[in-house]
């Protein structure tokens, strides 16, 4: 039909007849315990539906509200305040664990300054938009006037939510708890209060109350049957399993870093280094130590992955392979917002306060490719620091 064109294709039709008429409810759960503190650990068990019941793919979040306590009348909350405050996420399937993700915070406020502008510009439910808008929400002194964010303060007041975006539930078919038969859990480990809470007052606190699971439920007898089909036959889970290595402290005066790493896989995507200063004050801010040569030995083998080292001036390009088009989109999404769904994170964001350093294993840059990643048994990398163009082996 391409000869006809978009317009001209004689079986053009926009949308698909006989749709499902399946129940829709939005379902909110209170969690048990429903508030939690500093440094303990929350477990979030996902409930045994009914046979129809399933859980449509990316509604499931945990909402909480936030209370601050501070002698600064002017205190207010971090950025995306839904990722800031778990420094710890463990995901289990019948108490197996699936995987375990500390700095938790760290990863995954990062890879939320990937997504788009106009994304990240409707995630206030998240606790990501302007400063003032948090200081509203939490009521601070010093908050200005604001038409819009009054608004978002009045709709969402202190409620903010975390999700749960575990491939199971956002990728695959829908979550159907009932023919899984083994629980699946949330483990999330909650941050200091300092690692939340943006204030002068050293000993400011706060209090989450009110924990609720929430998740779009649909309830079909034939949806549920062909769901059923696949979890009764051999169901495979495609996910990115993220590991951290360790926390490495560095000079920022050396002109030297040299890494190794030894973690067996038989497919590594990639390795992700974030960098923080110390004096860091802001969740969506990642220092940049200007890194002027990377050069890695896989297997004791040199030169991998480029010939000549990564420059500067390639790794805009490199990490733009993994994290500009989101993994999770769907092609038709994909194709439809390429030209006008701009990542947040731009070339000039980037190379000053959202660096990070992306080394990409893979054999292609194809995003909706599973497994297409390097088998690694015996790892050492190793990459240098500013003005510095020679170094041994490690």
């Amino acid at each position: 039909m391409s000869a006809y064109g978009n317009k001209l294709n004689p079986y053009r039709k926009i949308r698909e007849p006989r749709g499902v008429k399946g129940i829709r409810q939005s379902v909110v759960i209170t969690n048990n315990p429903s508030t939690i503190d500093q440094n303990q650990q929350l477990l979030v068990r996902f409930p045994n539906l009914s046979n129809n019941d399933v859980i449509v793919p990316g509604t499931t979040r945990l909402a909480f509200e936030i209370e601050l306590t501070s002698t600064d009348d002017n205190a207010t909350i971090y950025q995306n305040i839904g990722r800031a405050i778990v420094k710890k996420k463990t995901i289990r399937i019948s108490g197996n664990e699936i995987m375990s993700i500390d700095d938790s915070d760290i990863y995954h406020c990062y890879v939320d300054l990937w997504k788009s502008t106009s994304e990240r510009v409707n995630m206030a439910y998240l606790g990501i938009g302007e400063t003032n808008m948090l200081k509203h929400r939490v009521d601070a002194d010093d908050k200005a006037a604001d038409t819009g964010d009054e608004a978002i303060a009045t709709a969402y007041g202190a409620k903010f939510c975390i999700p749960l975006d575990f491939e199971l539930l956002e990728t695959h078919m829908p979550f159907y708890q009932a023919g899984l038969g083994d629980r699946l859990e949330y483990e999330l480990t909650f941050n200091d209060y300092n690692k939340v809470i943006k204030s002068t007052d050293t000993s400011a606190s706060y209090k989450i109350k009110n924990i609720c699971l929430e998740f779009d439920m649909v309830s079909d007898t034939e949806l549920a049957r062909q769901i059923r089909q696949q979890v009764d036959g051999k169901m495979v889970i495609l996910y990115d399993r993220i590991l951290r290595h360790r926390k490495i402290t560095k000079n920022k005066s050396d002109t030297l870093w040299n890494i190794n790493l030894n973690v067996p896989a038989r497919s590594m995507k990639g390795i992700l280094m974030l960098f923080e200063d110390p004096k860091r004050t802001s969740t969506d801010t990642y220092y940049n130590p200007n890194i002027t040569k990377v050069e890695m030995t896989i297997g004791g083998v040199p030169n991998q992955l480029y010939s000549q080292g990564m420059k500067a001036y390639q790794q805009w390009d490199e990490i733009n392979k993994f994290f500009a088009l989101n993994s999770k989109r769907n092609k038709t999404t994909e194709a439809v917002l390429k030209d006008v769904c701009f990542s947040y994170t731009t070339l000039e964001k980037y190379l000053t306060d959202n660096f990070a350093l992306w080394l990409d294993l893979r054999s292609t840059d194809d995003n909706s490719l599973h497994g297409s990643g390097r088998k690694i048994e015996n790892a050492s990398e190793r990459y240098y620091h500013p003005n510095n163009e020679k170094g041994r082996s490690r």
